[in-house]
């Protein structure tokens, strides 16, 4: 039987564009997919990559008349167990989707093997018993006499498909959960930036001590991403948004008094169309924004910064009521007028004061 295999190029994304990294062990019953999936999965396991294993079963999961499957006919939304070789999250069947299924699959995970009957459209390795479909992607085939040897071989072409910064990687990915799970340019972009910044201000990430100051000059896609791996967030004073339109974002380091300012280049659009040709410019840009040294996509620069009285986190300093609505504003962000202190919105734009320090030029 013939077939068609493609090899991938190393550092060719081939699966989705943010991992993990799905591959497909696909067959019929008594091919051999499990135990081709038991010699990967101890493989990849050594070489350091961690690994998720997805299957569908028609068998059921817990041994009938034992506690556990009676407590589940029950009804329970959700159940947990703890055995002494696992723990186990058990919810609702579903439709079984490949989809819903890759949701379960934690940020962590670099590779996921799934073991399949039927094709799905991720990169395949083809049991010698099965046809490939049209569109299938096949980059590998095993015998049922050669399972150790195919084991051996699909060990570096999945390894070669797994994205050289996995650190990176994992992050784009909480990013992108943060995001409504829409991958774009601008998400990509926003959180490569934050990352740039954070590796220049030596800092790890995300912050949880409050010692990040975030101020976004974007309040498009990039600004989730760069809220999700910095931590920094509003309800924290932590983050601000400056909206010039910019893809750009000011970072301080309140511990060291060190602020940068990490802005997107001119022309990365054209550098993907070139870099990158195809038909779809977002998947060019996508394409490029992933692979592209960040020197490349990024200019950082020195800035002045520091943080006021008024914008310290924790409890506001101050507190006054609007002489005109009664409101309470707090921290400095009331207008003296004849009439008394009054909120910005009462005071209306010719008088109102138009943000805070981090909010202005630094």
């Amino acid at each position: 039987m013939s077939k068609t295999v493609i090899t991938p190029t190393p550092g060719i994304l081939v699966g989705r564009p943010i991992g993990p990294q799905v591959i497909c062990v696909r067959g019929p019953s008594r091919s051999g997919k499990t135990s081709l999936c038991e010699r990967l999965v101890a493989g990849l396991g050594q070489s350091g990559l961690r690994v998720a294993y997805l299957k569908r079963t028609h068998h059921l999961l817990d041994l009938p008349g034992k506690s556990s499957a009676r407590l589940w006919d029950t009804g329970p939304a959700l159940m947990v167990l703890r055995a002494t070789d696992r723990l186990q999250v058990t919810h609702g069947p579903g439709e079984g989707t490949a989809a819903e299924l890759l949701q379960q699959v934690p940020h962590d995970i670099d590779v996921v093997l799934f073991e399949t009957h039927a094709p799905e459209p991720y990169p395949a390795i083809l049991s010698e018993d099965a046809e490939p479909v049209e569109g299938e992607l096949v980059i590998g085939s095993w015998s049922l006499d050669g399972i150790d040897a195919a084991a051996a071989q699909h060990l570096a072409t999945i390894a070669s498909l797994v994205p050289r910064d996995r650190a990176l990687d994992r992050t784009l990915r909480i990013a992108l959960a943060f995001h409504g799970g829409h991958a774009c340019p601008g998400m990509v972009l926003g959180a490569r930036l934050a990352v740039t910044a954070g590796r220049a201000l030596e800092l790890a990430l995300p912050d949880r001590r409050k010692r990040l100051f975030v101020v976004s000059e974007t309040d498009r896609c990039g600004a989730d991403a760069i809220q999700t791996v910095t931590g920094c967030r509003p309800g924290k004073r932590t983050m601000k948004f400056l909206d010039y339109g910019k893809l750009a974002a000011r970072f301080l380091d309140a511990e060291t008094g060190r602020a940068i300012r990490v802005s997107t280049r001119s022309g990365l659009r054209d550098i993907a169309r070139d870099r990158f040709p195809g038909p779809d410019r977002h998947a060019s840009q996508m394409r490029a924004y992933l692979d592209l040294p960040a020197e490349e996509l990024f200019t950082i620069s020195p800035v002045q910064w520091s943080l006021g009285l008024y914008e310290q986190p924790g409890p506001p300093v101050r507190r006054v009521e609007c002489a005109d609505c009664g409101e309470e504003v707090s921290d400095g962000r009331e207008v003296p007028a004849a009439r008394g202190l009054l909120c910005q919105a009462c005071a209306g734009p010719d008088t109102a004061r138009g943000g805070t320090t981090a909010q202005r030029e630094v």
